[in-house]
């Protein structure tokens, strides 16, 4: 229709120069006329706008918040050739949608206007225009609107840049973080209507803004980091409601209901504990400002010698524990025939450890590429789920989620971490003895009668699974280090596992090698400056079977062997050992094994001492195994300390010789006093 109207210019009007009609759609001669003027008065060249200063000094009365509105994002300016021309001052009528949106765009991702700047509107369809009288009045008030907007996106722009009490990183936090309101955020499935999903926030926020007003009149010290800002209780709401909705849609009522009825009821103490638990469980980088932990002193009332003697109280039978992966027995050259065979028959075929996606791995490479695993690369998560921890008397499911980067296990976006390959562990026994069998730990009468020692182990991902690469043993309770050694695994390495193992590919190229009967210390790498800690340069065995025998250097069968998780440690070094001492059985996790507690949680637990502190980005990662083994061996004299004190209430007490005495049974505690049961009754 558009086009058949168009070509009726190109007729001449019936009516000739007598046509009385407003807008003609037939061809006049008065219409070439005035063209044929109006392009001589203005020709191409000069259809440019005068360049158009920015306000460096913004009115202090403007909306800063007028740019945020989608209609002033959408007008497009309407702009007069002649009111350009003859206009003596400048105006931001010259701003065409482009730069407009230009403009906006930059302000949002935080980019600093210039203060000074040329804006051309050359381009802009509008320019050749034609405005009627009753258009032109229009067009000067969108132009005043227009420069409100500019100076309104001029003042956003620069005032952060310009304010001396913001550092940059905080500015760039501060821009890039885009504040919520209370409105619920979309859902692809919502639970129910938006006009309930709303009332029900701004119930729950209710209660959240009153805790907090509550908290803010009494806190002090360290009670202050609990508090929350607004935008805080903003998204702490979000974050509830979007759970709620996510997880429990078909009870979302009921369940955001009772959620909201529990922090109506929860008392200013009740919060108090809430928020230190959150805050303790989030992994914040401010540790500077972090209260220091009280360390718990260890005294057991024993001297070195009598806390050896008390060892063998702690000495467990690991053989009804072998379905928990403690090896009690060696695997026969049938059973281990058997495993290799299975293994063949499926073409190496494993799980992975890290995603559970299924892959291939060939060892000595495969011929065709020199591959070491198919599948790809491997996307997972290297933190461990945890469950955050819920308010009192909220019965619903935990929260849970990843401590490395704090997303819900529920989340279907897949891993934070990407690794070259695809990795697998086996804890079957014969297919660890088919790369290297287990071995009795056997009587070396060399060894001191009293000593013990704490193990630790670290592994690396190879062809064949988890291998030994480094091994670290400690005197106890001296805690001396008596052996630490790199090993060269068996199989080609697909992850060193740098970030637990802490063992680097320099480390492992740059090694000195050791033999049994050789200097197996470290070597000490003076620092170029004096002020440095010297660095220690680990020597590294030939082979898991060479770092074995060197292990047998210091160790007997007869050697309270310590340590936390000591299936893994035992499994990896091929060894079967009759004294042994797992602070995971010393200190049994509620619900009994598999289940089990970390040595990092229990460290903190029970001694307020924080290990395996995680190292910032660009340091060098991973768990020190030095500070492992010791740290279990303190978790040792930690349970002689209570069962001595336990012990003595109930009769024993320190020979003449320093021997432990069990108490006669003749004699009974009355009062904390031993008297005999005779004059008891």
């Amino acid at each position: 229709m558009a086009n058949t109207l168009a070509a009726l210019k190109s007729l001449p009007c019936p009516a000739g120069d007598s046509c009385t009609a407003f807008q003609c759609l037939f061809s006049h001669t008065r219409d070439k006329s005035d063209s044929d003027k109006k392009a001589n008065n203005y020709p191409l060249q000069n259809r440019s706008t005068p360049k158009v200063p920015a306000p460096s000094h913004p009115h202090p009365d403007e909306d800063t918040n007028d740019i945020s509105r989608p209609e002033l994002q959408r007008k497009r300016v309407k702009l007069d050739v002649d009111s350009v021309s003859a206009s003596p001052r400048p105006s931001s009528s010259s701003v065409s949608a482009g730069s407009t949106k230009t403009h906006l765009g930059e302000q949002r991702r935080g980019v600093a206007a210039s203060t000074s700047g040329t804006v051309h509107t050359s381009g802009s369809p509008s320019a050749s225009r034609r405005v009627t009288p009753s258009s032109t009045k229009t067009n000067e008030n969108t132009a005043d609107h227009q420069t409100k907007t500019q100076q309104s996106m001029a003042a956003v722009s620069v005032a952060p840049a310009s304010s001396p009490s913001l550092t940059s990183d905080a500015r760039s936090k501060q821009i890039s973080k885009v504040p919520e309101s209370l409105n619920p955020r979309l859902l692809k499935k919502a639970p129910t209507s938006h006009a309930t999903r709303v009332a029900l926030v701004k119930a729950l926020h209710k209660e959240f803004q009153r805790l907090n007003n509550e908290l803010k009149k009494t806190a002090k010290g360290a009670e202050r980091k609990w508090l929350l800002s607004d935008q805080e209780l903003i998204v702490k709401t979000l974050d509830e409601e979007q759970e709620i909705a996510t997880k429990k849609t078909s009870i979302y009522a009921t369940s955001i209901r009772n959620r909201i009825l529990t922090y109506k009821k929860m008392s200013l103490p009740q919060w108090k504990d809430e928020r230190s638990k959150i805050t303790q469980s989030d992994n914040s980088n401010d540790s500077n400002s972090a209260a220091p932990a009280v360390v718990e002193s260890i005294e057991t009332g024993l001297t070195p010698s009598q806390e050896f003697q008390f060892l063998s109280r702690l000495v467990l039978d690991l053989a009804p524990l072998e379905r928990y992966g403690y090896i009690s027995k060696v695997p026969s050259e049938d059973d281990i025939a058997a495993a290799q065979a299975a293994v063949k028959a499926c073409g190496n075929t494993e799980t992975c450890d890290r995603c559970t996606r299924r892959f291939q791995v060939f060892p000595g490479r495969r011929e065709l590429d020199g591959a070491l695993a198919s599948n790809g690369s491997c996307t997972y998560h290297p933190g461990k789920p945890y469950y955050l921890d819920r308010a009192p008397g909220d019965r619903s499911k935990a929260q849970r989620r990843f401590r490395c980067c704090q997303r819900n296990y529920d989340d279907e976006a897949g891993g934070c971490t990407t690794a070259q390959h695809h990795v697998f562990k086996t804890t079957d026994p014969k297919r660890l003895a088919a790369v290297l069998n287990f071995v009795h730990t056997p009587t070396n009468p060399e060894i001191p009668r009293e000593r013990a020692v704490s193990f630790d182990c670290e592994m690396a991902y190879t062809v064949y699974g988890l291998e030994l690469i480094r091994l670290t043993v400690v005197s106890w309770p001296a805690g001396g280090t008596l052996l630490d050694i790199l090993i060269r695994p068996v199989g080609e390495v697909l992850d060193l596992n740098t970030r637990y193992s802490g063992v680097r590919p320099e480390d492992m190229a740059l090694a000195e090698r050791c033999e049994v009967g050789t200097n197996h210390q470290p070597t000490v790498v003076p620092a170029q400056d004096p002020s440095q800690t010297p660095q220690r340069r680990l020597k590294i065995a030939a082979s898991p079977k060479v770092a074995r025998d060197i292990l047998f250097t210091v160790i007997s069968a007869e050697t309270p062997l310590i340590g936390h998780g000591l299936e893994n440690d035992l499994n990896a070094a091929r060894i079967i050992h009759p004294s042994c001492i797992d602070t995971v059985l010393l200190y049994p996790h509620k619900n009994g094994l598999p289940m089990r507690h970390g040595l990092k949680y229990l460290m903190e637990a029970k001694l307020g001492r924080k290990i395996q502190v995680d190292a910032g980005e660009g340091s060098p990662e991973g768990h020190d195994s030095a500070e492992d083994a010791q740290a279990a061996g303190d978790l040792v004299r930690l349970k002689i300390r209570d069962e001595w004190k336990s012990m003595r209430l109930a009769g024993w007490t320190v020979g003449t010789n320093g021997e432990l005495q069990a108490p006669s049974e003749e004699w009974t505690i009355v009062g904390g006093a031993q008297v005999k049961k005779s004059h008891h009754h």
